[in-house]
């Protein structure tokens, strides 16, 4: 039997039964753990909100086998405000679906289990506007997946800033107007460029604190979206419905 205790946040959860849940948990050191816990549903029971969606929690997990149990949890944030809002609640559950796509079992994440943290902690304040939330945390979570995009300079010529620059989505290159070629090739303003700079290469803390204006932020979002599709070359549920709610 093996036992090991971590802080995580539950992104995935499954009834089992009338009384039991099978969860995925995202934490630091162990990457994504799947494990069941027993009578977590039940009224009375100390995992009930511990073991729920969206809460980050202190788990002590126990393996016997092949299969993880979760034998105790204890929280320490909830997200669950979250719920009063459709359009949050589906941004967050896509986070859980992204988080679920990159992360794997055994496998350290512990700056995309800080990513998802922060955002889900800025969806919850208001502070900022969930689309720009969704554009930074995607663009992040690409740079610490191995997608970091290339954009010091065109590729090209190495210039480093017009007026417009041209970027691919496939390459994850950026051109000067004079370099571009052809092909998937977004045009994108000066503002735009420096914004993917500062999310994909700033220290963490910071990662979060500029602004657009809107006809920036309406292309910041929209390319850091593809950026992320294109790479991934799937459909995410919760994305497509979270696109319905906003009017994206």
């Amino acid at each position: 039997m093996i036992k090991i205790t971590a802080p995580g946040l539950v992104i995935r959860e499954q009834s089992v039964g009338e009384s039991d849940r099978l969860i995925t948990v995202l934490t630091a050191r162990y990457g994504l753990v799947r494990a069941f816990s027993r009578g977590a549903k039940k009224t009375k029971s100390k995992k009930l909100a511990a073991t729920a969606l969206l809460a980050y929690s202190d788990f002590t997990f126990v393996k016997t086998r092949d299969a993880y149990s979760v034998e105790d949890a204890l929280v320490k944030e909830v997200f669950f405000e979250l719920r009063n809002d459709v359009e949050k609640t589906s941004l967050a559950q896509y986070f859980c679906e992204l988080a679920n796509e990159f992360c794997e079992e055994e496998f350290e994440s512990e700056e995309i289990l800080r990513l998802f943290l922060n955002a889900l902690w800025l969806l919850k304040g208001d502070k900022k506007a969930p689309s720009f939330i969704k554009a930074v945390t995607e663009l992040r979570l690409m740079a610490l997946s191995g997608y970091m995009p290339a954009l010091v300079g065109c590729d090209t010529c190495g210039e480093y800033e017009s007026e417009y620059m041209y970027f691919s989505p496939e390459s994850g290159k950026i051109y000067c107007k004079d370099c571009s070629p052809v092909g998937d090739i977004h045009c994108l303003g000066a503002s735009v460029v420096q914004a993917m700079r500062y999310v994909s290469l700033s220290d963490f803390e910071r990662i979060f604190s500029f602004n657009l204006n809107d006809e920036s932020l309406a292309s910041f979002c929209e390319i850091c979206e593809y950026y992320l599709l294109n790479k991934t070359q799937r459909k995410f549920k919760t994305l497509d419905f979270y696109r319905v709610l906003s009017g994206m």
